[in-house]
């Protein structure tokens, strides 16, 4: 995918990560992530959350913005954008967008795609809208995989600077919870810190304009 379309990794001279976690399901475990979070010393991260989950979840939502951690959306409702209509995209697009600024103050045009699920059709209709369509390049599968040893298997050997990484935070999804801080201290081994989406591509912006002035 166009880079320029649609963000998968941000290439880095440094060695920053951006952490990226969606949530469309529950309490327990998006709260739990939290709390692991902050034991880990992870003071930034990308929450891409559902409009329908904010919602429901006013109290947490707010709670994660007030932790310093950035917040996107991950449309109204989690449904494969491909199979339902431009009328049908646009209005999750702004009912989610209006949900998430209710309840976080957070008036963003980060956006996710369901299941990542898009074609040029929905790209097309999303970037008319303003959207900045956010994927990963690092797919930890942590929704699937129940051994924690194979969760971080596909993420730390593939991770690389300006790499995008796609966790969950929902119920009842325990493993994540697990896997989150073996991640973590690996790939600090290696060298790496962690920043948000918005970080990533301020970042771009910069390397982009000091190539312009060489």
């Amino acid at each position: 995918m166009s880079t320029d379309r649609v963000l998968s990794r941000i290439p880095m001279n440094k060695k920053v990560i951006a952490l990226t976690f969606d949530i469309a399901n529950g309490r327990a475990v998006p709260l739990r992530m939290l709390s692991v979070l902050r034991r880990n010393g992870i003071r930034k991260a990308t929450f891409f959350l559902t409009g329908i989950w904010a919602g429901l979840n006013p109290d947490i939502a707010r709670q994660i913005r007030q932790k310093g951690y950035e917040i996107a959306s991950h449309g109204y409702r989690h449904q494969d954008y491909r199979k339902h209509t431009n009328s049908w995209i646009e209005q999750e697009v702004k009912t989610a967008k209006k949900i998430i600024l209710q309840t976080t103050g957070e008036n963003t045009n980060l956006f996710r795609t369901p299941g990542g699920d898009m074609n040029e059709r929905v790209i097309y209709k999303l970037k008319s809208m303003n959207q900045t369509i956010v994927h990963w390049d690092v797919d930890s599968l942590d929704w699937k995989l129940k051994d924690i040893s194979k969760i971080v298997k596909r993420v730390v050997p593939h991770a690389r600077a300006g790499s995008i990484i796609l966790l969950h935070a929902c119920d009842p999804w325990t493993q994540s919870l697990a896997s989150v801080p073996i991640i973590v201290r690996r790939l600090r081994q290696k060298g790496y810190s962690f920043v948000t989406v918005t970080e990533l591509l301020h970042g771009k912006k910069r390397r982009r304009k000091s190539g312009a002035n060489r």
